[in-house]
């Protein structure tokens, strides 16, 4: 028969691992935010004739580390509110109000 404090070790560990796995989607949903954010600048510059000489080998990696998170379960397209309701984390806190003078 199990006692208290292994129950509790157990459930201790269970939460352990389930913070652990939110930690690492909130990583990933920020890094296609990342890789998003350059691929938008790129293709600005692009667009408003300002483009570069790398700038299609760097697309080509964007798309390419962006595919390998989808391929791992991160959600890339849609808003980032839709994402982080897919990913069950809470949203994140307002920013304190500046103090008063």
């Amino acid at each position: 028969m199990a006692s208290f404090f292994d129950k509790a070790k157990e459930k201790a560990q269970q939460l352990a691992a389930t913070a652990k796995e939110k930690v690492d989607d909130f990583k990933d949903n920020r890094k296609a935010d990342d890789l998003l954010d350059d691929l938008g600048r790129i293709l600005y510059r692009q667009r408003t004739n300002r483009g570069e000489a790398g700038d299609e080998a760097a697309i080509a990696e964007l798309v390419t580390a962006l595919q390998a998170l989808e391929a791992e379960g991160t959600p890339v397209l849609g808003t980032k509110e839709e994402r982080e309701q897919q990913s069950n984390l809470p949203p994140p806190e307002a920013p304190l109000p500046p103090p008063q003078a």
